[in-house]
């Protein structure tokens, strides 16, 4: 006899149950615990009611042009991908010439603190 499973490993199987996937001894399992338990057999409604409504939802096309839209915009930015990262980098960084004296005022600062009578 397999071993009971938890409500957690139960739901997240509900995955594979729905889409046939499980071994049988495995979704013998699922169900039996499906059955004894009032809370997944409710989340397992509500999980297999929106499956059922999204595989029958009428599957669209793309139109060609907006297919062709995003296909250029990927390859621009695979292209110049790298580049604005560094700019973008750069935007933001703080540049070595305000980080030195920022330092060295905060370490003077410091000792002047701490010499103080």
């Amino acid at each position: 006899m397999p071993a009971q499973l938890s409500h957690r490993e139960t739901k997240a199987l509900f995955i594979a149950l729905a889409d046939e996937e499980l071994p049988a001894d495995k979704a013998q399992a699922v169900r039996s615990h499906l059955d004894g338990c009032g809370e997944c057999a409710q989340g397992w409604q509500r999980y297999s009611a929106t499956v059922l409504r999204v595989r029958n939802v009428e599957k669209q096309k793309a139109p060609p042009a907006l297919a062709s839209m995003v296909m250029t915009r990927v390859k621009r930015q695979r292209r110049f991908g790298l580049k604005r990262l560094h700019q973008m980098h750069a935007h933001y960084r703080l540049p070595v010439e305000i980080l030195i004296p920022l330092l060295i005022a905060a370490a003077v600062g410091a000792f002047l603190i701490m010499s103080a009578p």
